[in-house]
């Protein structure tokens, strides 16, 4: 983190998520997820978003730091995450955004590293 970027809460971030100011929501979501150490909690919040705001743009904004948080941190709560991106794909203007995601989560979670084994496996 630079010494320029202000430093948020949890509790801060919460409600600047809410906010229907687009970018007060954007600068929420880029600061949890390029500087909280907490991959559980930004992806409920990235949930949260997806599901609540009314904006298109911070919506889709959400759906590509779900796909950072699988990319950074290797990890991903599926059956938290994968039914909402599976019913964005319906959406007109948020499906592209969606599709990134699991693609994301494809490169990152599920594909075989170059030992041949997945993320979720041990080299017993």
């Amino acid at each position: 983190m630079s010494t320029n970027t202000p430093q948020y809460n949890k509790q801060k971030l919460e409600a600047m998520l809410r906010s229907e100011d687009m970018t007060v929501a954007t600068d929420a979501l880029l600061y949890l997820c390029f500087n909280i150490d907490d991959p559980e909690w930004i992806q409920i919040k990235c949930i949260d978003v997806i599901e609540k705001h009314r904006n298109d743009d911070v919506r889709g904004l959400a759906m590509t730091c779900i796909g950072h948080v699988a990319r950074m941190h290797k990890v991903i709560d599926k059956s938290l995450v994968i039914p909402v991106l599976f019913e964005k794909l319906k959406h007109s203007t948020l499906s592209g955004r969606a599709q990134d995601a699991f693609d994301d989560i494809d490169v990152f979670i599920n594909r075989p590293t170059y030992l041949g084994l997945r993320g979720d496996d041990s080299l017993n």
